[in-house]
C-alpha cells in the first residue's frame, strides 16, 4: 500500500472536529477499493488523492466517487501532478524541471491541469492542490511573471467550476507563496501547508509560515522533517515527532485560526514501515487534537 497524508474551507466549514487521513496514490482504478479500504482499516476517514492517468476520464471518476462513498472513505482533495515525471527533487536542477514556470514543459503541464480541474469537478470535490513549481523571490523577474499568467489561467478555469486550487509549500518562501496569491488576485487560491516541506526546502520556521498564510492555509500534511545541509539536497523527511517541526506550537497557532478541516498524513515510506508510521503519526495527532481541544 502506497500511502501519504495530507489536508479546509474557511467559507464553508463541513465540521468542527478535524479530520485525520491520508494521500492515496491510484495507479490503476482498479485497485481503489482496495486501497481505499485498506486505509479505512488503519482508522483514517479521509484522503487525499493522487491519480495521474494519461487521460482524465468521467467513467474514472464517477467509480472513484462510488467508491469512496461506498467504502465511508472522505476524499479532501485532488493532489494534481503532472504526467511528464521530469521533475528532478533537488535545491538545483529542480529550479530547472518544477512546475509551471519551465518553458520547456509548462504548455504540456497547464494542458494536463486543465484536463484534471474536470476531473476533479465530476468526483464532487472543491479542492485541488499542485506543486506550482519554484515561485521566485524576485517578482520582477520574467520568471514571477510566468508563474502568474499560469495560475491565473487556471484560476479562472477553476473559478468557473467552484473549484479551488491549493498550492503545496516548499520551493519558495512563504511569503513569496502569499505574494503570489495576493497578485493574482482571485478568491480560489489557498496553501496546503506541507510543514515539513518548508524545513526541508530550507525556507524556514513552518510555525511562522502560519503567521504569514493565516486564513489561506486550507489543507495540511502531517509531515515532519529536517532542514538541508547540503545546497543541492532537500532536508530529509522524517517520521512525525521525529524531525524539526514544532508540531504543538503549530496546532496552537492554527487553533487560534480557527483551523479545523484535515490533518493528511504523509510518509514517504513504503511497505510495512511506512503503515507503522502512519499509525504511529495518527496517534500522535490524536493526543494533539485532545490537548488543544479539537
Amino acid at each position: 500500500m502506497t500511502v501519504f497524508f495530507h489536508l479546509w474551507k474557511w467559507r464553508h466549514p463541513c465540521h468542527s472536529i478535524m479530520k485525520i487521513g491520508t494521500i492515496i496514490r491510484l495507479s490503476d482504478v482498479n485497485q481503489c477499493e482496495n486501497q481505499f479500504q485498506r486505509v479505512r482499516d488503519l482508522g483514517l476517514e479521509a484522503c487525499q488523492l493522487v491519480y495521474k492517468p494519461k487521460v482524465y476520464t468521467r467513467e474514472d471518476a464517477d467509480r472513484i466517487r462510488a467508491t469512496a462513498d461506498k467504502v465511508g472513505l472522505e476524499i479532501s482533495a485532488q493532489f494534481c501532478g503532472y504526467y511528464d515525471n521530469e521533475t528532478i527533487w533537488d535545491l538545483y536542477y529542480g529550479y530547472l524541471t518544477a512546475g509551471l514556470n519551465v518553458e520547456a514543459f509548462k504548455a504540456e503541464r497547464l494542458r494536463y491541469l486543465r484536463a484534471a480541474i474536470d476531473f476533479v469537478s465530476w468526483l464532487g470535490i472543491s479542492d485541488m492542490v499542485i506543486h506550482a513549481g519554484f515561485t521566485p523571490n524576485n517578482p520582477f523577474s520574467r520568471e514571477y511573471a510566468t508563474m502568474l499568467a499560469s495560475i491565473e489561467s487556471l484560476a479562472k478555469r477553476c473559478e468557473s467550476l467552484g473549484i479551488n486550487i491549493l498550492f503545496e509549500t516548499g520551493g519558495e518562501s512563504p511569503i513569496t507563496l502569499l505574494r503570489l496569491i495576493k497578485d493574482v488576485g482571485r478568491d480560489n487560491l489557498y496553501i496546503n501547508l506541507d510543514p515539513a516541506n518548508i524545513l526541508m526546502y530550507g525556507y524556514g520556521n513552518p510555525v511562522d509560515a502560519v503567521y504569514t498564510f493565516g486564513r489561506y492555509i486550507r489543507n495540511i500534511h502531517g509531515k515532519d522533517g529536517v532542514p538541508p545541509t547540503n545546497p543541492r539536497q532537500l532536508g530529509a523527511e522524517m517520521p512525525v515527532g521525529k524531525g524539526e517541526v514544532d508540531f504543538p506550537a503549530l496546532f496552537k497557532r492554527l487553533k487560534g485560526l480557527g483551523y479545523n478541516r484535515y490533518i493528511i498524513i504523509e510518509r514517504e515510506t513504503t511497505g510495512e514501515e511506512q503503515v507503522r508510521d502512519i499509525i504511529l503519526a495518527k496517534e500522535y495527532f490524536e493526543k494533539l487534537m485532545i490537548e488543544f481541544g479539537w
